[in-house]
């Protein structure tokens, strides 16, 4: 990986946690500790971050000013990143990959971006193919629609209708919540409709989703469990409840496993 490549993926990684240690950043980059030092280093000298001991951290001024998609996003982002790097293990180099909106999807980009070099990508997530913007071998596809300015995402019956068009080899689904009774459900208008339409045209259906999304219900329907192929969580998944989740006739998985 080249370094505005790495710069580009550290930059992100900072705006989602607001700080990171050189061993996080070691692990996503895939480099060298003394890599990582430099990169940090010259990332503090073009004024974009503050190295502090074992890591760095944002500068204020750098935060995103969207706080209700800021609040989500920060929300258990260990668990999604963990879970983010046990998904993309499904993924081979040169496949085609469909990510809808989602403050998970957005740690798969980045798991995507660190460790393949040619993928095909269908989005309608902005904050995604910004992600994936540096990566010169993939292909991102951004099907038209009208803006969501609090998601950065785009929506539309243009968009559904696009997207239904392609052959996928994996849909990653992030969404709101999850139940057995009432499958996947979330509070976005016009998700619903880009998620089924990407299901529609996918060989393999993923659904990736922290363990705190278990067993809530949200206000919009978008499909029942038997349309998904395996559910993706993090590993402080409850014991009990993953028992109860591998009882229903779908694949379920933690990064614990």
């Amino acid at each position: 990986m080249l370094a505005p490549e790495r710069h580009r993926l550290i930059m992100l990684e900072l705006e989602s946690k607001g700080q990171v240690t050189v061993t996080e950043l070691k692990s996503l980059l895939q480099v060298s500790l003394d890599t990582v030092r430099r990169d940090l280093e010259r990332l503090e000298k073009e004024d974009k971050l503050l190295r502090v001991h074992g890591g760095a951290v944002t500068k204020q001024e750098e935060l995103s000013t969207n706080q209700a998609f800021m609040k989500r996003k920060i929300t258990l982002i260990e668990r999604k990143q963990e879970l983010a790097g046990y998904a993309v293990e499904i993924v081979k180099e040169m496949q085609a990959v469909s990510l809808n909106a989602g403050t998970t999807n957005i740690e798969v980009a980045k798991r995507l971006a660190a460790r393949f070099e040619r993928l095909t990508v269908i989005t309608n997530s902005l904050r995604v193919a910004d992600i994936l913007a540096q990566k010169p071998n993939f292909t991102v596809i951004i099907p038209g629609g009208y803006l969501n300015h609090e998601e950065f995402s785009l929506y539309g019956r243009a968009i559904e209708e696009e997207i239904a068009k392609f052959n996928i080899d994996i849909a990653f689904i992030s969404v709101n919540a999850i139940s057995i009774e009432k499958g996947l459900t979330d509070f976005r208008q016009g998700e619903a409709e880009v998620i089924n339409a990407m299901l529609k045209g996918a060989k393999r259906k993923i659904v990736v989703a922290d363990s705190s999304k278990f067993e809530t219900i949200s206000y919009l329907n978008i499909c029942g469990l038997d349309q998904i192929d395996i559910i993706v969580t993090d590993s402080l998944m409850d014991e009990e409840l993953l028992a109860t989740y591998q009882k229903v006739p779908i694949s379920i998985k933690n990064a614990g496993s």
